[in-house]
């Protein structure tokens, strides 16, 4: 894996924009959420605050995974298939976490062309490996936290957007009695 430049940020910030306003075009039409506020411009909120159909504040945190990862960190997991293999910050997670049980990571897989959704409970028990990457900032490298998931074991994946806010939808009515259970912390099933 090579170490992260200070130009980096730009390419995956202006990619992100488009699926960043397709994903606020669909919540704001869906028909079950409704749209409270997008904050994709905030570091300290997830990217979307929404309200369900029983009124339960969610929260969805948006990323992309634009293509397949480098044999550098397809090395740190090689028993997960190199087409399932996701890289999260650590603060990403922690934010998530700290969202509490109604919060959800979104991922838009643009190679597999899928959409992959996590709720805090499948990111707890998911398993992974965590490297520390090198970033440079240009006042000096830093180490950065990093998490990588296997997608294949998202709570619900799908080739349509749609579907991935009703799994939200669907999901959040469960929560309460999930996250209570002695049960192991059940997956959706994934749709596509």
């Amino acid at each position: 894996m090579r170490e992260r430049q200070s130009s980096d940020w730009v390419i995956d910030l202006n990619g992100r924009h488009g699926i960043e306003a397709q994903v606020e075009h669909a919540l704001s039409i869906h028909p079950t959420l409704t749209l409270l506020k997008a904050s994709t411009t905030s570091f300290d909120r997830l990217d979307f605050q929404v309200l369900s159909a029983g009124e339960q504040l969610v929260q969805l945190e948006l990323k992309a995974k634009r293509q397949p990862l480098s044999k550098g960190w397809r090395d740190l997991r090689p028993e997960v298939r190199p087409e399932d293999l996701f890289v999260l910050d650590e603060l990403a997670l922690r934010k998530i976490v700290d969202a509490g049980r109604f919060a959800f990571l979104l991922v838009r897989d643009i190679p597999q062309a899928r959409w992959v959704l996590w709720t805090v409970g499948d990111l707890l028990v998911a398993s992974r490996a965590r490297p520390a990457r090198t970033l440079d900032r240009g006042a000096g490298t830093h180490l950065k936290g990093k998490l990588l998931f296997d997608l294949s074991e998202a709570g619900f994946a799908t080739h349509d957007l749609q579907e991935a806010l009703d799994a939200i939808a669907a999901t959040t009515r469960r929560l309460d009695a999930w996250w209570s259970d002695i049960a192991p912390w059940p997956p959706l099933p994934a749709t596509g």
